[in-house]
């Protein structure tokens, strides 16, 4: 396995599968085979572009980077929906919110920002 247990990016995103493993089992039938597995097929996604992206020479990271923003973009879509119809409720959104995204966020601004300036 690449040297990746030392990127707080990786390992926060790794929290944040294992909280969304305790949540998604909860979804109802019709929402767990659906949105709960494209949750977490989102983060996996994420997870993968972080251990793919950090193996990549400096000015080979942005495009992957990238890819990893894009699926970033697309969990916070699908948590937010999970949240309105009411298979997360607010607190935990919340939580999710200020504990994971936020920070996981940040990351991925910064090292994008890096990212670009290392292309040429």
């Amino acid at each position: 396995m690449t040297n990746t247990e030392h990127l707080p990016i990786y390992l926060k995103s790794y929290q944040l599968i294992k909280f969304l493993y305790g949540r998604t089992r909860s979804f109802p039938k019709e929402y767990k085979y659906t949105l709960g597995e494209e949750i977490l097929g989102l983060v996996w996604q994420c997870i993968d572009n972080i251990i793919e992206a950090n193996i990549l020479p400096d000015n080979k990271k942005y495009f992957k980077i990238s890819e990893l923003s894009c699926s970033f973009d697309k969990l916070k879509t699908r948590l937010r929906m999970a949240q309105e119809i009411g298979l997360i409720s607010v607190k935990q959104y919340g939580h999710i919110q200020t504990y994971y995204m936020k920070e996981i966020g940040e990351e991925i601004g910064g090292w994008l920002k890096w990212a670009f300036s290392q292309k040429q």
